[in-house]
């Protein structure tokens, strides 16, 4: 099975991880792939599904995709994760409303909550 998959509906880039990379340089071809796909003509939303993820990163690894989502915060739209459990999610929201960007970045619990934000409610997988 995959790591992860890639589709792109309308504007918007969905990225649904499966297994978290084990490495740093796994990290860091899948970061590249999504920016290479973020930098296409009309793509202006990243929602990033870690619903599924049940690995935890390395700190290595977690450094390749904060320097990611750093990108992703200075060049995208909006920004939506879909966290793996509560806890995630109330934690990325407080940083997000701390840093002033609630407005375009925001984490949900499910798919149907992420693709409102998105305005892409009709994606199906």
């Amino acid at each position: 099975m995959d790591k992860y998959e890639i589709k792109i509906y309308k504007d918007v880039l969905f990225f649904k991880y499966y297994e978290m990379a084990e490495t740093v340089e796994e990290a860091q071809q899948q970061a590249e792939e999504v920016k290479r796909v973020l930098s296409q003509p009309g793509i202006t939303k990243f929602l990033n599904d870690n619903s599924a993820i049940q690995n935890v990163a390395t700190p290595e690894v977690n450094k390749v995709w904060g320097e990611l989502m750093s990108w992703v915060g200075s060049n995208i739209e909006k920004n939506a994760t879909i966290a793996p459990n509560v806890t995630l999610k109330m934690e990325l929201n407080r940083l997000s409303r701390s840093a002033g960007a609630y407005e375009s970045v925001r984490a949900f619990s499910s798919l149907e909550e992420s693709l409102e934000f998105m305005g892409i409610p009709d994606f199906k997988m």
